[in-house]
């Protein structure tokens, strides 16, 4: 994007329902005036000609000198001399079905000093035969068939013209009379077409993208052979005639393949000629500027970045350097090219000189004098808006004049300088204020699940399943209350229930029409979750948002992040007293009564009271509550009778995650709880702290972990996720084997099928059914190991989770280090396509992350004073799957062990220090 502005100097506007190609644009002395002054012409496709002549900077009525509708479309004018034995400036326009040739004429006087302007027809040709079966494309004019010797600068005494139809066939005209029409070799669909004098051809871009170059005494030789083979054609036999017409090529001088579609061809002098008789072929592509020698080569090959619309070279004023140099440097040409972006670049050869920008965008640009000023830019829109431009500044309207001399008033300077902070520190202290028109959200989220009978229901979706009959008859009714704050309606709110993957929504989007702010009571929707026996419990989180869109246009969005009950995760079980994974929690606080911290889970609608007994098996002083979850997993709390020790067990170590969260939550909640209610007494002063604080025991709960990490089982987790992508994506490859030989196997036989005398077939068909047999059979393993995939990484996140949790409790980490762990070692374990798995793994990023966390954060050796470390960075380069698990093993190992030695992620805590007591990190199970 330009900093400056294209100008307008002149504009006329066209008319409302008019449409214009890039041809319908002429300038030049088209009434042969004697003062050489230029006028602009424009035809449009309603067939309306118009002839302008800008005097002045504002149009006037006076500027239009002739409007004529010819009642056909005019789709092409040029300016040249057409009139046979007259040097004279004729006006050529091209219609669908012919080809005519006008004389604009002064009536009453010369110039401008004539009364009106009138348009005559001197010569029309028909093209095609009789005008039928040939509908015009575009047209070139010159003086084809004779030698040039003044390149492109010089003007021949008569031109030609040449059409080009729509399918691609070329009719030459000698001023009045028709000479030959000659189609080109294998093209069929219109181009770009120009006429190169230098060398007595025409250059065609072809259908298959390519730009040709034919000599017109070829083209014409081609046409005479045509026509005497015709007239040989009544004397010769069938066989002859079958034998004559693979002659039919006509010689191409050269040809050159561009690769784009071909915008417009142009003949100019852009870069330093030998002599003033050489030019070069300017060919505008869809992205690309290509610059041709005459001899077919290419040496200009430029990418624009843009999608031109129309270009044109210019004579361009020369240099003292260039006045000075030879001949060959003389004379060139500047380009200016306007893309759809109305972006408008003008080129010096290969450097880009200026670039503006325009209110429209141009299909025709000239540059042309006007008003005494050259290099004045004629544009035509396709709406038919007509501009005469200039590029640059505007000239000041007054004169710099020196200031007087005078003393300067410093306390003036400081009274600005101290209003200019003041309005600084108002703009830099102003936060965003929210609208008040806004759709607020609000969710009713009982702690009861739904009592329903003993019997199927109304409710399928996707994530649940419907053979257990646990979660068959589990179902909790949330409200989503709605409501607008502005005073009319707010229309089309489109609201999203996000769950996590243990829980499924009877709908997952709601559209609502209106919604009325003047309404006293909000809108409630009822949503239907059911817990989902596919995955193990991650999170109890909903995201509610909705997404509509103000008066004003402005998008707006709001949300609402509610928790969900235990109870749509888990229920409650008799104990279970197996057990492989378990750890300990201790806490400086009594031991709880597990039946009064989990009481809603014991009040169920599912929960009678003989399951009840049969649940807290040892009255109501029991310390072990086993729960399990929905996918039929058991996890069982044991509570010391003596200490505040809290232990947690389970068969799977995923399932420990979901529980143990829980448990803390509620241990705070129930200890926050009454340090309200002494405060509200007066009895003390209890705080909810972080681990590691000063204050009492009695006043603040802290949760310990003092056993080894169980990062032996993590690491299982972990090798069993990346043992499942690596065999997907060995499947995968064979797939695709097998697909490219299945493929073979038919086109062969398809081969065979075809020829009138086919082969033996060979077993292609055994071969053919064997491969489809081994497509089957891999898809059916790639399902497989897909539903394998996603269940891994489902136990990987609740892994996850739960050793962050642990290394928090076991390390003494602040709420903020534990963020910053976790933004590191992140539990989202997303194995999805749309999310980039196929690429990058969880091992990929979370291997990165905890180098970067070792080379900055935890780095052994002290920080600069810019806050770099001392270490030197690798750079960064593309994350690739590795061959194994081992270095990221490694890393999350060491990250465990600096921040066993007392290092703080926020910059708190103490760095790290290689001479500090190590504490264990064992990787063994818990005992």
């Amino acid at each position: 994007m330009s900093l400056f502005q294209v100008r307008e100097w002149w504009t006329a506007k066209g008319e409302q329902d008019e449409e214009y190609t890039p041809g319908a644009l002429v300038v030049g002395n088209v009434d042969n005036d004697a003062s050489g002054h230029v006028k602009i012409v424009t035809g449009s496709l309603n067939g309306v000609l118009r002839v302008y002549c800008p005097t002045q900077s504002d149009f006037r009525i006076e500027h239009l000198l002739l409007e004529e509708n010819l009642q056909r479309p005019i789709l092409q004018l040029e300016l040249g001399y057409f009139i046979p034995n007259q040097r004279i400036l004729a006006l050529a326009i091209l219609q669908p079905r012919r080809l005519g040739v006008y004389v604009v004429e002064g009536m009453g006087g010369s110039g401008l000093a004539a009364s009106y302007f009138k348009i005559t027809l001197r010569y029309e040709h028909l093209l095609g035969i009789d005008g039928e079966h040939f509908t015009a494309y575009n047209f070139i004019y010159g003086p084809f068939g004779a030698a040039s010797s003044g390149g492109t600068t010089g003007r021949s005494e008569r031109d030609h013209l040449c059409v080009q139809s729509l399918d691609g066939r070329l009719q030459f005209f000698e001023q009045d009379r028709f000479a030959f029409l000659q189609p080109l070799n294998n093209n069929f669909l219109p181009g770009a077409l120009c006429y190169a004098p230098g060398m007595d051809a025409v250059i065609a871009s072809t259908s298959d993208l390519q730009l040709e170059c034919y000599r017109y005494q070829v083209l014409a030789s081609a046409s005479l052979k045509q026509k005497r083979n015709a007239l040989d054609d009544d004397v010769k036999d069938d066989h002859q005639q079958d034998s004559s017409s693979f002659s039919t090529q006509v010689h191409c001088d050269w040809k050159l393949n561009i690769g784009e579609v071909i915008v417009d061809v142009r003949v100019a002098r852009c870069s330093y000629q030998e002599t003033p008789a050489s030019f070069d072929i300017l060919v505008l592509g869809e992205f690309t500027l290509f610059g041709i020698k005459p001899q077919g080569e290419i040496y200009l090959q430029k990418r624009l970045g843009f999608h031109p619309s129309a270009f044109c070279p210019y004579r361009r004023w020369a240099s003292p350097t260039e006045r000075g140099a030879a001949a060959g440097a003389a004379g060139l040409d500047n380009l200016l090219i306007s893309s759809h972006t109305k972006l408008w670049n003008v080129f010096k050869d290969k450097t880009l000189i200026w670039s503006a920008c325009s209110s429209t965008v141009p299909v025709a640009l000239i540059v042309a004098e006007f008003g005494s000023v050259d290099g004045m830019i004629v544009s035509l829109d396709s709406d038919g808006s007509l501009r005469v431009n200039y590029m640059g500044t505007d000239p000041p309207s007054s004169t710099v004049v020196a200031p007087d001399t005078k003393e300067m008033n410093y306390e003036e300077m400081d009274e600005e300088h101290r209003q200019l902070l003041n309005v600084i520190r108002r703009s830099q202290g102003e936060r965003r204020t929210e609208p008040k028109d806004r759709v607020l959200i609000r969710a009713q989220v009982p702690a009861m699940l739904d009592a329903l009978p003993d019997r199927s229901d109304e409710f399928h979706r996707g994530g649940a399943n419907q053979s257990e009959p646990a979660v068959k008859n589990t179902q909790l009714s949330m409200r989503v209350y709605v409501t607008y704050t502005g005073a009319t309606r707010v229309s089309n709110v489109t609201l999203s229930v996000s769950t996590p993957e243990n829980v499924v929504a009877s709908d997952s989007s709601f559209v609502i029409g209106n919604i009325d702010g003047k309404a006293s009571t909000p809108l409630i929707i009822p949503v239907i979750l059911r817990p989902s026996a596919e995955a193990m419990p991650m999170s109890l989180s909903v995201t509610i948002s909705a997404s509509y869109t103000l008066e004003t246009g402005q998008p707006r969005v709001s949300q609402c992040v509610v928790k969900l009950p235990m109870c749509m995760v888990c229920r409650l079980v008799p104990p279970v007293k197996s057990s492989t994974f378990k750890f300990t929690l201790e806490t400086n606080q009594e031991p709880l009564e597990l039946a009064s911290l989990f009481e809603d889970m014991l009040h169920q609608p599912s929960c009678t009271p003989e399951w009840a007994k049969q649940v807290v098996a040892g009255g109501s002083t029991t310390n072990v509550l086993s729960f399990q979850y929905y996918n039929g997993v058991d996890a069982t709390i044991l509570v010391s009778k003596n200490a505040g020790r809290y232990r947690i067990q389970s068969n799977e170590l995923e399932a420990l995650w979901m529980v143990s969260h829980d448990l803390v939550a509620r241990l705070r909640a129930y200890f926050d709880g009454r340090e309200q209610d002494s405060d509200a007494k007066g009895d003390g002063d209890y705080k909810v702290g972080e681990s590691g604080s000063t204050s009492s025991a009695q006043s603040v709960l802290e949760v310990f972990y003092q056993e080894p990490l169980p990062l032996a089982d993590f690491f299982g987790a972990i090798d069993a996720h990346f043992a499942l992508r690596k065999e997907k994506l060995e499947l995968a490859a064979q797939l695709n084997d097998r697909a490219h030989q299945f493929r073979v196997i038919q086109k062969r036989l398809l081969v065979r099928y075809k020829d009138r005398s086919p082969a033996a077939v060979n077993f292609l068909d055994v071969l053919l059914h064997g491969t489809y047999d081994q497509l089957i059979s891999l898809s059916h393993a790639m399902e497989a190991v897909e539903a394998k995939l996603k269940r891994a990484a489902n136990r990987l996140s609740c892994c996850v989770s739960l050793i962050l949790m642990l290394i928090k409790f076991r390390f003494h980490l602040s709420d903020e280090d534990a963020r910053i762990l976790e933004a590191y070692l992140s539990p989202v374990v997303n194995e999805s396509a749309d999310s980039g798995a196929v690429e990058q793994g969880w091992e990929e990023r979370a291997d990165c992350a905890m180098t970067e966390l070792l080379r900055t954060v935890l780095a052994k050796q002290p920080q600069n004073k810019d806050g770099t470390a001392a270490a030197s960075v690798a750079a960064t380069s593309e994350l690739q799957m590795q061959e194994d698990t081992k270095r990221l093993k490694k890393h999350i190992t060491i990250v465990c062990d600096r921040l066993g030695k007392g290092a703080s992620l926020s910059g708190n805590g103490a760095s790290v220090s290689s001479s500090a007591s190590t504490q264990p990190v064992s990787e063994a199970k818990g005992d």
